[in-house]
């Protein structure tokens, strides 16, 4: 067998992302990719194309020059406006960029996954080179029944024309791995190479005695996807009273609406209430003023936000569509399935009802099974070795 050297120089990987850095809104995605550039930059030759503006808003980051290359805490980006998104303007930029990968971080995006995929399939795009896909769980179940309508024919259709022929696909766990191969057939070539994190600081002081209802926090976008309205339909069950915030970026106005004639519904003595954004340098410090953090989400591919609340020594009540499935083992949580929400009731009684030092015993188990994932080896190994493996191969047809 022939044994392959390491390249002479960094392969450059062309990243398109439909946010980065400093967008926050669009949820753990940047904070994937930012940490990526961070930890093996030292390996990898990392070029960002994104969008000029983060979800929601109107007009591009402040003192950026739209379609031009610079530099971002030691990476290469390219904030686009819509004139370096047509379909000719990104077949030129991959030309002129001459990447050893392509990466991209959606399926469904239109302008950073579906045109590029489209350039690559007229040949407009150079050199053939490796493609990489990161569906970023939008391949779970709970994801593909929300616009059903409008996601089925497009998945039929793009696998018609063969668009992903011959890419692989970075899956974040070994669940998302089986969700790519049931949408994207069982030869599809998966690699999982889990999110990468950043690095966790000391457990905060946990106050031995805290007066008032528990406090419990949802921490997400405000969308159908994050399962808002089933998390305030489980804090209106429980009987004991509840401090309820909602903290995030608010995505769906309609559903918004839903929730707030939810919310009207709460017993007396609990609270609900949105406290809007968080920007992600006080997400921990906004997180550590909990004592749970309850996220049911439809389907995640890793769950940034899960990782935050741990590594704050918040304890998390999660649905069972996350990677995250160890937590009642670790005394670092509880999954539970969405199909039983008296089950979520219920873990919410139980730790309304914890001691003092049962919620100590609970923070530390959060804060090491956060310690423990930000340490792991085998998970920045996968991931340098996705790109570079990736380099050094023979491209695929497309």
């Amino acid at each position: 067998m022939e044994i392959q050297q390491p390249p002479s120089r960094r392969p450059v990987v062309l990243v398109f992302a439909p946010h980065y850095w400093p967008a926050f809104r669009a949820g753990g995605a940047v904070r994937t990719l930012r940490n990526m550039a961070a930890q093996l930059g030292d390996a990898i030759d990392f070029r960002f194309f994104t969008r000029d503006r983060d979800v929601g808003d109107t007009t591009p980051y402040a003192g950026m020059t739209p379609g031009q290359w610079g530099g971002v805490d030691g990476a290469r980006v390219m904030y686009a406006g819509s004139r370096q998104r047509s379909l000719a303007a990104v077949a030129r930029m991959i030309r002129e960029v001459d990447p050893d990968v392509v990466y991209l971080n959606s399926f469904f995006d239109a302008k950073f996954s579906l045109l590029p995929l489209v350039a690559r399939r007229l040949r407009m795009t150079g050199r053939a080179v490796p493609w990489v896909i990161a569906p970023r769980g939008e391949f779970s179940k709970g994801a593909l029944a929300l616009k059903a309508w409008k996601k089925k024919p497009c998945i039929a259709c793009c696998r018609a024309v063969g668009l992903h022929a011959g890419v692989i696909w970075q899956a974040s766990s070994d669940l998302e791995a089986v969700d790519i191969r049931r949408v994207m057939g069982e030869g599809a070539l998966t690699r999982v190479a889990a999110d990468l994190t950043e690095q966790v600081g000391p457990l905060p002081g946990v106050s031995p005695e805290r007066a008032g209802p528990m406090r419990v926090c949802f921490l997400s976008r405000l969308s159908p996807k994050k399962n808002l309205l089933y998390a305030i339909d489980v804090i209106c069950r429980v009987r004991q009273p509840i401090r309820f915030d909602i903290l995030g970026p608010l995505e769906d106005p309609a559903y918004w609406e839903t929730c707030q004639r939810a919310i009207a519904q709460a017993p007396a003595g609990s609270t609900i209430e949105w406290k809007g954004e968080v920007p992600h340098e006080d997400v921990r410090k906004t997180l550590a003023g909990y004592d749970l953090m309850l996220f049911p989400t439809l389907g995640e591919n890793f769950g940034h936000v899960i990782f935050e609340a741990l590594a704050a020594g918040v304890p998390v009540l999660v649905s069972d569509q996350t990677p995250w499935q160890d937590l009642d083992a670790r005394g670092s949580g509880w999954v539970r399935p969405l199909e039983t929400p008296q089950a979520f009731v219920d873990v919410l009684e139980a730790a309304a009802a914890r001691d003092p030092a049962a919620r100590r015993t609970a923070a530390v188990a959060a804060h090491a099974h956060a310690l423990e994932v930000s340490r792991s080896a085998a998970v920045l190994g996968a991931n340098r070795e996705l790109f570079l493996d990736a380099a050094l191969d023979s491209p695929p047809a497309g």
